[in-house]
């Protein structure tokens, strides 16, 4: 939620790529903040209810994406190797400009049991 919140309650311009995990809404986006934001939930988390990272994600303008580990609760994507891979293909684009990177983002984060959503402009 820090991370979300940076981009919203406590907005720092500095920040040019997010990737907030298992967040709620903390408030309308930052005008001063432009980021590419990575948005990582599990849709049956008891702590941080799905729905509140959904609208997080939904007030942000893009470039963004949210990948949805289905089944998936707070923390259940931490020791999932597709986690890791999209959080630094994320990371590499979204700081390198490394396009090669931002095209395997939909491998990174494919399986039966997740779900990927990209909006790039």
């Amino acid at each position: 939620m820090t991370t979300h919140g940076m981009l919203t309650a406590w907005p720092d311009d500095r920040i040019t790529a997010a990737i907030p995990q298992s967040t709620v809404d903390m408030g309308d986006p930052a005008s001063a903040v432009a980021a590419n934001v990575l948005f990582v939930h599990g849709d049956q988390d008891p702590t941080c209810p799905y729905d509140e990272g959904r609208r997080a994600y939904e007030e942000l303008p893009a470039p963004k994406a949210f990948l949805t580990y289905l089944g998936g609760n707070h923390t259940s994507f931490w020791g999932d190797d597709r986690f890791p891979a999209t959080c630094v293909d994320w990371m590499r684009w979204s700081l390198y400009g490394d396009t090669a990177a931002r095209d395997r983002l939909p491998e990174d984060a494919s399986g039966d049991d997740t779900a990927w959503e990209f909006v790039q402009e």
